[in-house]
């Protein structure tokens, strides 16, 4: 059997058990906000993921520092905030 890249498989349920892959946080970030465009989304997803480790924040703790950075509105942090907050859930807080 021929070896599969990551890309043909695990990267269509998410990134890798213990790794964040912006690209993919952000494309189910625009699932919620769909009028996002991609490189915004990513950046938003990026600044989330270094708030969540670095402060530990989660949830809406995440979504207010998102907006105390400055970062977009309301309705879109909070998507961002989710979107961190669960992927942080089922890849780095199960122990």
């Amino acid at each position: 059997m021929e070896p599969q890249s990551y890309s043909s498989g695990e990267r269509v349920f998410g990134p890798p058990r213990g790794t964040f892959d912006a690209d993919w946080a952000a494309t189910a970030l625009r699932s919620n906000q769909p009028g996002l465009d991609f490189a915004t989304s990513v950046r938003l997803m990026e600044r989330a993921w270094e708030l969540l480790r670095s402060r530990d924040l989660r949830g809406a703790e995440l979504a207010n520092a998102l907006v105390d950075d400055g970062d977009s509105e309301d309705a879109i942090t909070d998507s961002a905030a989710a979107v961190a907050t669960e992927i942080a859930e089922l890849y780095l807080d199960r122990a």
